[in-house]
């Protein structure tokens, strides 16, 4: 069992206000971020910490218990970042910048983005984890300068206190298809056409919130999805595809896949932002403009690259957004 300062902020904080909305007020995030972490840390410990009514939050008897020791706890915690910060020098960057980054269509050009962009670095190592909760605790510990990391809506990421964020693109997600499946000669593909196809899914635990996503976008388009295989990479999902299957992928990924298509889904579908993220009192926030631009021309010119999407942008006639736009 892990408990860190997110929970017994986010505890706190419901406890305050006395209600999940006001909490995520407090705490600079949205309410389905606060009622979400709340789920979690209440299924982690095995007991409900608040009593939910029409607007208002009670604390149970385990949620005082934890509440108790957090009064005590959380202005220590608070004093003994103050003082790593006090040390800190947020004026420059370091010769080494560590950037924790998700799988993306960026992350092969961070490296010489942070060196070409920032001239005193001298050298950038990219973390990556499939986790932007674990990421975004590498920036609030000062293990990280720079993070790049995703989330959808309706699930958005809870962002640490002391840590900006911009969202430089939000994109939509295609459908992996079988070449000889009858929908694979289709420009675009509605979501009810899909109703009887099975699916895999990547089941390791840094997909179940998008899982939960797409569950939720069919049940609002009338179906439950067949989930015919669960696998651990995107390796194994392009294998069973080709035997018929059906997978979901981002719009930038190589399409030459022997046996394999992408293609894009009507509507706006099983959206996906793309967020940079840094500590506010660091060297990055005066200087957050021209690294978004950057990335934003990154994530166009890889867009530009990708037969299928780049087919698709133009079909919709629409400039390429400006980050922060999403």
């Amino acid at each position: 069992m892990q408990l860190d300062v997110h929970h017994l902020r986010v505890v706190r904080a419901i406890a305050d206000t006395g209600s999940l909305s006001r909490a995520a007020i407090v705490l600079g995030v949205t309410q389905p971020a606060v009622s979400a972490q709340l789920k979690r840390l209440e299924k982690m410990l095995g007991y409900q910490l608040f009593e939910r009514g029409e607007g208002s939050a009670t604390p149970t008897p385990m949620g005082e218990l934890l509440l108790r020791r957090t009064t005590a706890l959380l202005p220590q915690l608070d004093k003994l970042l103050e003082d790593i910060e006090q040390r800190a020098c947020p004026h420059g960057p370091p010769s080494t910048v560590r950037v924790a980054a998700v799988a993306s269509a960026f992350v092969p050009h961070l490296p010489s983005l942070m060196t070409t962009l920032w001239p005193e670095i001298t050298e950038a190592s990219v973390v990556h984890d499939d986790h932007p909760d674990r990421l975004l605790s590498l920036l609030e510990q000062r293990r990280a300068e720079l993070g790049m990391v995703k989330d959808y809506p309706g699930h958005e990421l809870e962002i640490p206190a002391n840590v900006d964020t911009a969202v430089v693109v939000t994109e939509p997600t295609f459908v992996q298809l079988p070449e000889a499946h009858p929908l694979a000669g289709e420009e675009i593909i509605d979501l009810e056409a899909l109703r009887d196809e099975r699916w895999v899914m990547v089941a390791d635990s840094s997909s179940i919130v998008f899982n939960e996503y797409f569950a939720e976008t069919c049940a609002r388009h009338g179906f439950s999805p067949k989930i015919a295989h669960q696998v651990t990479s995107q390796e194994v999902a392009q294998m069973v595809v080709r035997a018929g299957a059906l997978s979901l992928s981002q719009p930038i990924c190589d399409s030459r896949h022997v046996g394999l298509v992408i293609r894009p889904l009507r509507g706006e579908l099983l959206l996906r932002r793309h967020i940079v993220a840094w500590r506010r009192d660091t060297f990055v926030a005066g200087r957050r403009s021209d690294l978004l631009d950057a990335v934003a021309e990154i994530y166009w010119n890889e867009a530009a690259r990708a037969p299928v999407y780049s087919r698709y942008l133009a079909s919709r006639g629409e400039p390429a957004p400006r980050p922060g736009d999403g």
